[in-house]
């Protein structure tokens, strides 16, 4: 599903309540039947990485390690690894420090972290903003690819996105 609002509208917030990453002031955050707003602070990260994947729009990647050394925080498997980075066109990648990598490349690397950890709730924070046509078609099609018969939810205002999702809402409908 694709979340739209205009900026500062409190997508970002919804996602990460959703993720655990805040509690919410008032009532309760269920995932997958877990009371996360119940939960102390390391059960809901252990929850994360067993169930969730998140791409910030912050993307987050340690800048002193590598492309496939940021992957492998969330996935020791080194065939999935190379599978996430050559879905998203940084195969020859694996071995550049994210320090090094363009907004774009970066973007890509968070994309691809997700794709290589294959959890069961994907959650996406603009996760096409610093990428061209191209290559946000590519990465909105492998990550519906990665979430078939899973939970997909994209917040963001990119107009692009539109055409690439059926089940569109806006923040305003929901509130």
């Amino acid at each position: 599903m694709l979340l739209r609002g205009a900026s500062g509208t409190g997508k970002s917030s919804l996602l990460h309540l959703i993720a655990g990453l805040m509690r919410p002031s008032s009532g309760e955050i269920h995932v997958d039947g877990r009371d996360l707003s119940s939960m102390n602070d390391a059960d809901r990260a252990l929850f994360r990485r067993q169930h969730l994947g998140v791409i910030f729009q912050k993307l987050n990647l340690l800048s002193h390690l590598t492309v496939a050394e940021n992957i492998a925080l969330v996935s020791r498997d080194a065939k999935a690894i190379a599978s996430a980075l050559a879905r998203v066109k940084m195969g020859e990648m694996a071995d550049v420090r994210a320090s090094v990598l363009s907004g774009g490349e970066q973007q890509r690397v968070a994309v691809a972290r997700v794709l290589a950890q294959s959890p069961d709730l994907i959650l996406a924070d603009e996760p096409t903003s610093s990428l061209d046509d191209e290559n946000a078609s590519f990465v909105i099609d492998a990550l519906k690819a990665a979430a078939q018969g899973k939970t997909f939810l994209v917040v963001s205002h990119d107009d692009r996105l539109a055409r690439e999702f059926k089940d569109i809402r806006s923040l305003q409908e929901l509130g």
